[in-house]
């Protein structure tokens, strides 16, 4: 008779596998990584640390020097600056959420638990967006609350207005998507060496390749190039300015980056074995 209900139980708990599960095996899987909390508080540490060393370092007659529509806008650019060093570290985390799971052999568990795949790597996107969404706001909060009474007592506006939470919220969003981003090429990589040189090379490799490339050539389509690029474009969402693009111009261009990526990711797991 036991014989005849373990196949059964089996069948059910397999029949009750629905997204959420899947997304709460993914966060699982990403808070047990000793990488996840280490890329976090490098994060969160880079974030505080350059802001205040920006914030103390900056001399008080720079702000007499500049017009007071720039001034607040500096307060909001000097607690994102650390964003541009955690973009880097949550990449690394894009790629090995995914690459740990092919060198370990877990990916295959994975696949026998939900055969198509795609739900899976959906469920890593959000975790993975979430997590460092959230961490990036912190973060930005934290160093704005730094950078905020130091540069006022220097001259600087620190009034929050609209462009300061968006700002702050944008170095959040960029974060986020910049690890899924990173995802989609751990993805189609697979190894982690590959995947955390593509990344970062897209990252922080391109924008000085294309700018040496410009001023070498004086090719004037070239100059263009660099406020389209996914981490120039992310500068922009936590406040600092992309060649007078817009916020949601910004947002356009990192969610594209992050759109082709992600899809030729979905392809090659569907795709390839495991």
């Amino acid at each position: 008779m036991s014989t005849a209900v373990a196949p059964h139980t089996a069948h059910a708990s397999l029949g009750h596998l629905t997204f959420p599960r899947v997304v709460r095996s993914e966060w699982i899987k990403l808070r047990s990584l000793r990488s996840t909390f280490w890329t976090y508080a490098i994060v969160f540490v880079l974030g505080l640390g350059i802001t205040s060393l920006v914030a103390f370092s900056i001399p008080a007659t720079v702000a007499d020097q500049m017009p007071a529509a720039v001034k607040s806008t500096f307060v909001t650019s000097t607690a994102s600056f650390g964003i541009y060093f955690g973009q880097l570290a949550v990449a690394v985390l894009g790629v090995l959420a995914i690459s740990g799971e092919y060198s370990t052999g877990m990916i295959r568990s994975s696949f026998a638990a939900v055969p198509r795949r795609t739900p899976i790597f959906v469920a890593k996107s959000i975790v993975l967006f979430l997590s460092s969404f959230v961490v990036g706001v912190v973060t930005t909060l934290a160093a704005y609350a730094i950078a905020a009474p130091v540069l006022s007592s220097k001259g600087f506006t620190s009034d929050i207005t609209a462009g300061t939470v968006w700002s702050i919220l944008g170095a959040g969003l960029y974060l986020g998507l910049a690890s899924v981003f990173a995802l989609g090429l751990g993805t189609v990589l697979r190894a982690a060496a590959g995947g955390i040189a593509a990344a970062l090379g897209v990252v922080f490799l391109l924008p000085i390749i294309v700018n040496l490339v410009h001023s070498l050539t004086n090719i004037e389509w070239m100059g263009k190039v660099p406020q389209y690029l996914i981490s120039n474009a992310g500068q922009g969402l936590a406040g600092s300015n992309n060649a007078g693009l817009e916020p949601w111009q910004n947002v356009l261009i990192v969610v594209a980056w992050t759109a082709v990526s992600f899809i030729v990711g979905a392809i090659f797991l569907k795709r390839r074995d495991a």
